[in-house]
């Protein structure tokens, strides 16, 4: 009888390269590593671990035999290409270093120089960044001999920003003008010649934007023929970060290099797909499947980041969601406290709820570090930003600028400005340069016509006003491509100072964007709804204030005072972090403070206007949840000042409004989905808000001021 041996096989997740895949990923993350080749959608909920999928699948294409020059990685940041290949270089050694990894237009450049030539182009052809952008685009307005300054024609900035949506969305620049910029409407057929003129002249100087990195790219790859060939045939894997975040022409792009090999791996996240604006498409994911005959979908659904209970919140956001593949996440963290919903007075007692419990974490040892507060739109931490400088808690905003050191507040700002103290340069040379043709030697000469009307005992209005029939300047002194502009200035300045507006700093803001302003930033701005919507809350902000002294007082104060006073010595760079959702996204907090939640603030009125709007705000939505991993407040005011001094009843936002509501168990514990926090207000002590020195400036602030004490409801 034969002697039996018994020879053990490996296990099959342990490769050839040592790599331990069953130890070193969860069950879904192993699933899409070890998937066979082939197009492979992988749908990656929030906090999952995608990064360490997508890794560790590089590295089995490697440990499966595929030469690393023949791996190509497409993520949306260099950093985030170099931070995947360093990690697969720990799994597998230096051969990583081969693989082609980098953002769509990284790879597309190294691609172009190769094959330049074959689109009337040399290989030595010249990037244009945005300024030098800007410079031929203007060259191309001139081209077209467009009287810029007659049709209120659009700037560079404008142009350059519907010029690259119109590419990246691969709508046709008609319809493009339709959608995105019906203020342009009449000037449709100018807007072609002189994107036309724009696009010659970066050919004639071998020039190429980063749109035309990527257009020529798919441009090689649709036209076929042996060369389409030779570019796709680089590679046996392509697979793509973030590919919810793809627009229709990078799509189209990862559809083109999948051809022949079919091995294509996108991971994505629908449900955070917040970026339509700028032409991110959703149905690149939504319909890979199609596109992609056989295509596998594995998810990824357990969540590392969050409590159990913030998953409820967003789980039951999502379930609400029109189309989408809805991934449920699934929580392996133990238990935390319920997530919190705060209704508030109005914006200002918002912002003192939120700055006096960021002060309460402080002091049950949570750093400022670990909270972060997230809005829909810059405009909706006004309130707040002012709140957390008076209480001396220093933060960092993420979303851009602090809310008044944004350019088009600081001009609002210098109007106001100039007009209560005539002697202010700065403000008068700032305000007066926002109107067309008018230069610096023009603005001396306003200037110190001014002093000499100002020095006669005339106030700032009177004495510009006087400008317009001013003899010197009459007789050459202003140009006559200036005077358009100067009057126009005199104007607007004396609209903002008439009986019913003068001394009313809310309404002389409306005045000053009525008159003017508007229009400037629908001409010069790409985000002028943005800024004007910006400028509005600004006006609802200063109708608080008694007078333009005491709004200006505030504003002093709050770019003066120092936010030091709750860092500790040895933590000198500890903040609480200001954040817009879209900027947020990737980012996570201890401690999340969700505000403005009002229907029309969030979801975005004008977000809903669009199709599909209502879907994209409840993505938005989403991910502002998911970025909590304790503690998670949900705020909204209940009313605010309308511009007729009315107050204005607001709803709160459907996506809150939607949520089961919670009820009271027989132990009169709260259960459900959150909790209900009713803020009471107790008398402030006003010399807790007062700083040295400024006693006097302390009585132009609200006369609301008032603190405030939770109650756990």
């Amino acid at each position: 009888m034969a002697r039996v041996f018994q020879l053990k096989s490996a296990p099959a997740a342990l490769s050839r390269l040592g790599v331990d895949y069953a130890a070193a990923l969860n069950d879904e993350q192993r699933a899409v590593v070890l998937a066979a080749r082939g197009p492979l959608l992988v749908l990656a909920g929030a906090g999952s671990g995608k990064t360490r999928a997508l890794t560790y699948r590089v590295a089995r294409f490697i440990d499966e035999g595929i030469a690393p020059e023949r791996i190509l990685l497409l993520t949306f940041t260099n950093r985030a290409a170099r931070a995947m290949l360093e990690r697969v270089a720990a799994l597998v050694g230096p051969a990583s270093q081969r693989v082609m990894g980098g953002t769509f237009h990284h790879v597309a450049n190294t691609i172009l120089r190769g094959h330049a030539e074959s689109i009337g182009y040399s290989p030595n052809f010249t990037i244009l960044d945005r300024e030098d952008a800007r410079d031929l685009m203007d060259a191309a307005v001139a081209d077209a001999r467009i009287n810029v300054t007659k049709e209120r024609f659009p700037k560079a900035d404008v142009l350059l920003e519907l010029a690259s949506l119109a590419i990246n969305t691969q709508v046709p620049a008609r319809e493009l003008v339709l959608r995105r910029a019906p203020r342009f409407l009449h000037l449709t057929e100018e807007l072609l010649t002189v994107c036309q003129a724009f696009i010659k002249r970066k050919v004639e100087r071998n020039l190429m934007d980063f749109d035309d990195l990527l257009m020529n790219w798919k441009l090689l790859l649709a036209e076929g023929g042996p060369l389409a060939e030779a570019i796709r045939g680089r590679f046996e894997a392509v697979l793509v970060d973030e590919y919810q975040d793809t627009n229709a022409l990078q799509g189209q792009i990862v559809d083109l290099m999948g051809q022949g090999h079919n091995n294509v791996t996108a991971v994505g996240d629908d449900a955070q797909c917040i970026y339509g604006f700028r032409g991110a498409e959703v149905r690149n994911m939504l319909g890979f499947a199609e596109r992609w005959p056989g295509a596998v979908l594995l998810p990824l659904s357990v969540n590392y980041r969050s409590t159990p209970q913030v998953l409820e919140i967003a789980n039951a956001v999502l379930s609400r969601a029109r189309e989408g593949f809805k991934t449920r996440l699934i929580g392996v963290r133990p238990s935390g406290m319920l997530p919190a919903v705060v209704p508030c007075k109005d914006a200002h007692q918002q912002a003192e709820f939120v700055a006096e419990r960021i002060l309460q974490l402080r002091d049950e040892g949570v750093p400022l570090t670990e909270v972060g507060v997230l809005y829909r739109a810059h405009r909706h931490v006004l309130e707040l930003q002012v709140e957390l400088t008076r209480r001396g808690i220093p933060y960092v905003v993420r979303s851009g600028l602090r809310f008044f050191e944004q350019a088009h507040i600081k001009d609002v700002v210098a109007h106001l400005k100039l007009l209560f103290n005539a002697d202010d340069e700065l403000s008068f040379r700032r305000a007066v340069r926002l109107h067309e043709g008018i230069g610096n030697a023009t603005c001396d000469a306003l200037w110190r016509r001014t002093k000499e009307h100002v020095a006669h005992g005339e106030d700032a209005a009177r004495a510009i006003a006087r400008l317009l029939d001013d003899e010197e300047l009459a007789q050459g002194a202003v140009g006559r491509r200036a005077k358009p502009g100067v009057t126009r200035f005199v104007h607007t300045l004396g609209a903002m100072t008439k009986p019913d507006v003068k001394d009313k700093p809310g309404e002389m803001i409306r005045v000053l964007l009525d008159s003017f302003y508007a229009e400037y930033l629908a001409k010069n701005e790409p985000n002028a709804r943005e800024r004007q919507e910006e400028i509005e809350e600004l006006a609802d902000f200063a109708a608080g204030f008694a007078d333009l002294e005491a709004f200006l007082s505030e504003l002093m104060l709050v770019q003066s005072f120092a936010a030091e006073e709750v860092v500790a010595a040895d933590e000198p760079d500890e903040k609480v972090t200001l954040s817009s959702v879209h900027q947020a996204k990737g980012l996570e907090w201890s401690r999340v403070f969700l505000v403005w939640l009002s229907d029309g603030a969030f979801p975005s009125e004008l977000a809903l206007k669009d199709a599909g709007g209502e879907d994209e705000e409840r993505r938005l939505f989403y991910v502002a949840v998911t970025r909590a991993k304790d503690e998670l407040y949900l705020t909204h005011p209940l009313v605010t000042r309308a511009r007729d001094h009315s107050m204005v009843l607001h709803r709160r936002s459907r996506f809150v409004e939607e949520l089961p509501a919670p009820e009271l168990d027989a132990a009169g514990e709260a259960s459900g989905l959150y909790e209900t926090w009713q803020i009471e207000v107790v008398p402030a002590d006003p010399a807790a808000l007062q700083q040295p020195d400024d006693a006097e400036l302390l009585e132009g602030r609200r006369a609301d001021d008032a603190g405030g004490r939770l109650l756990d409801d």
